[in-house]
């Protein structure tokens, strides 16, 4: 025969109302938290101005770029240039505008992975663009440690781009006392993105 319940007696929490009960709370927070993910994920783009008409770049992957050119390139580096006074962004823009269409969508894909991965790989709420600076650097490094190869490409593909934006700029060749002796009529030329 069963005891008699006591009234004072708290009332017994079945198996199938804890998991009901969990089901809402788990909802709830995952509800919350994917609202202040996209809520994050979504804002606009505070974007630099750019030296020079963009050609192929939405002002967004304009941001992107800017912000991974400065985190390879930071304020204080030993050549004296960041990545946005070396124009790597304007660099960039001009490659993609005269590449095939789809290997220029490839690239401005990575970029929206690589700012979007913060979440996936990073384990932040904020994207790549809206970290500071030392944040930024230590994502970027975790790209190219990382056990994943196709992350440690991607992050290779990006590094691999932008050092040939940056290395091209006339100011930092000069800052490494680059004397460019060969060349064709072309590249005396003065650069659109660079002017």
């Amino acid at each position: 025969m069963p005891k008699p319940a006591r009234p004072d007696a708290a009332p017994r929490l079945s198996r199938r109302s804890l998991l009901r009960r969990s089901a809402v709370v788990g909802t709830v927070v995952a509800a919350g938290g994917g609202a202040a993910l996209t809520a994050q994920h979504t804002r606009k783009y505070e974007t630099p101005t750019p030296a020079c008409e963009l050609k192929h770049l939405e002002p967004h992957q304009y941001a992107i770029l800017a912000a991974l050119a400065n985190a390879l390139f930071p304020p204080g580096n030993s050549i004296g240039l960041t990545g946005t006074d070396a124009r790597v962004p304007e660099y960039i823009d001009r490659m993609l505008a005269d590449m095939r269409a789809d290997k220029a969508f490839e690239f401005t894909t990575m970029l929206a992975l690589f700012e979007h991965g913060t979440t996936a790989f990073g384990l932040r709420v904020k994207r790549f663009t809206d970290l500071d600076q030392k944040a930024r650097e230590r994502y970027l490094r975790r790209w190219e440690r990382a056990r994943v190869y196709s992350r440690r490409m991607l992050a290779a593909g990006l590094k691999t781009l932008l050092g040939i934006a940056y290395f091209a700029y006339p100011g930092v060749q000069e800052q490494l006392g680059i004397d460019r002796q060969c060349g064709s009529a072309a590249d005396a030329l003065p650069r659109e993105e660079w002017s």
